[in-house]
């Protein structure tokens, strides 16, 4: 019975060993995630940002670039820790290429925390286009000779 007792003690002082770990792990004050890691050209990727209160933050930053450096970039202003703590933002039709995103939290202090994904956009680029003005298939976009 003394066995049992002390097995039942160790149980439970684990279960607590670890509730205390997990309590003392502190939130990431910026994660950032993206809708996909692939997307088909012209689509938009949504971008979703988590910011956790802070009476420091004042400004969340998100920049896409390509693998061609091209991109783009979008600023939040922040009210510190009464800031939302979610945003969300759509990069619109996004030409095909490979991407680095990155949001940016930038705080009183000068100090910022940065947190990057990646997503690859393929696809047929500017070629797959409908409003490129060129005739599209083998046709010239008549329609075949059977067909009126």
């Amino acid at each position: 019975m003394a066995r049992h007792s002390f097995i039942s003690f160790g149980v439970i002082a684990l279960a607590l060993i670890g509730t205390t770990a997990s309590a003392e792990k502190k939130a990431e004050p910026l994660a950032i995630k993206l809708s996909s890691s692939f997307a088909p050209a012209e689509t938009d990727v949504q971008v979703r940002m988590r910011v956790e209160p802070d009476s420091r933050a004042r400004q969340l930053v998100l920049e896409w670039v390509s693998d061609d450096l091209s991109g783009g970039s979008h600023v939040v202003n922040l009210e510190g820790d009464r800031a939302a703590a979610s945003h969300s933002y759509a990069i619109k039709r996004m030409s095909e290429g490979q991407y680095r995103v990155t949001a940016i939290l930038r705080l009183n202090d000068g100090t910022e925390i940065r947190r990057a994904a990646e997503v690859t956009v393929v696809g047929m680029g500017s070629f797959g286009r409908t409003n490129s003005g060129g005739a599209q298939g083998s046709a010239g976009g008549k329609l075949p000779a059977g067909r009126k």
